[in-house]
């Protein structure tokens, strides 16, 4: 085992005054953990990051991202066996580190369940990470998109093992993945995923992406507690909405999105008003993050669709309704694009 390189935390990189949005501080309380176990003063690295240590894990705390990522940069810098410093943060993340979405996702129902609520609740865990989830003919793949300015390979390989213990928790060795693709040349953690798996793993590729076979997808968890998973779907639903007015700005975006989606309130213009700027400013800070309106509109209902497509009970018009789109046929072309079936085709493959 390579020795720790000890430093002093006054080295550490001056937090950056640029705005990332938030993640939640179970996150924190892992990393300092970690480093308080690896040798290093936690307490001292937090304080120099401009982060109160003794927040870390409060349910209902979040840290700017801005001030967090030099925080995984320092862990980085300073400890020299990569791998030894993923699976020691990993080890100290647990159901409560992300609020209601931890325990949702020990009472999904299928790993494609998890993964949707994974996607859906993605913004709880950071604002700065993009998740989605994509069906194929031939497997299901769930992409991680890091968008933070320091981008730290060691967050998103933490962030797996996480992922990779709660699956083989529910299910087993049968709904771990096939193969895992990672947007990075560097190997020296993959040590620490092969703790978990014995996949190929592939570095250097276009973006992260861990696959699972259609077999993994069909397999029902024993755990599965259909209304234990919709109460805490709820509870994530209010977390997001309690989050003030220094959220994550396209976070509010969707929140609104989604509040006024089935009334014909989602226009650009009403939830422009609704925040209390101009559309012109709304669109203008959007591109200022990154994104757009119509891109936050386009995934907050592909979204919405998954749970919706789920309930025998909702009609192809009444989903086209909740979605706020003008016709059916407008909604059928859009849940093609999105999952490569249609609504109907994609029911018969739940069944």
């Amino acid at each position: 085992m390579e020795q720790l390189n000890k430093a002093q935390s006054s080295s550490v990189t001056p937090p950056s005054s640029d705005f990332l949005g938030t993640s939640i501080s179970g996150w924190g309380r892992s990393v300092l953990l970690a480093l308080d176990n690896l040798g290093l003063d936690g307490t001292e690295i937090f304080n120099s990051c401009g982060l109160d240590p003794e927040a870390q894990g409060k349910a209902l705390v979040r840290n700017p991202v801005s001030r967090m990522q030099h925080v995984w940069q320092f862990a980085e810098d300073q400890v020299a066996d990569k791998g030894r410093l993923a699976l020691e943060i990993a080890r100290h993340l647990n159901a409560g580190s992300f609020h209601a979405l931890g325990f949702g996702l020990y009472a999904s129902a299928s790993i494609e369940d998890l993964l949707e609520r994974l996607s859906r609740f993605r913004e709880i865990i950071s604002s700065a990470v993009d998740m989605k989830i994509k069906r194929t003919g031939s497997d299901l793949r769930f992409n991680i998109d890091d968008r933070r300015s320091l981008v730290s390979p060691l967050t998103t390989v933490v962030f797996i093992l996480f992922l990779l213990r709660v699956c083989r928790e529910l299910g087993g060795s049968m709904v771990m993945p096939v193969r895992i693709d990672l947007a990075w040349t560097d190997p020296s953690l993959r040590s620490a995923l092969e703790t978990l798996v014995d996949c190929p793993i592939h570095f250097g590729a276009p973006r992260t992406v861990l696959y699972f076979s259609n077999l993994a997808v069909e397999q029902a968890f024993p755990s599965a507690n259909g209304e234990l998973a919709n109460f805490q779907d709820r509870l994530c639903w209010d977390y997001l909405a309690s989050l003030d007015e220094h959220a994550h700005f396209p976070s509010r975006v969707r929140l609104k999105i989604r509040q006024g989606l089935a009334n014909d309130r989602a226009d650009v213009g009403v939830v422009a008003s609704s925040l209390h700027m101009s559309r012109r400013s709304l669109q203008r800070k959007l591109r200022s993050e990154g994104t757009s309106y119509r891109r936050i509109l386009n995934e907050t209902r592909q979204d919405l669709a998954l749970g919706y497509a789920k309930n025998p009970d909702l009609s192809a018009s009444a989903i086209c309704y909740l979605l706020g789109f003008e016709g059916l046929s407008q909604f059928s072309s859009a849940f093609r694009e999105w999952f490569g079936l249609s609504l109907s085709e994609y029911r018969r493959t739940l069944a």
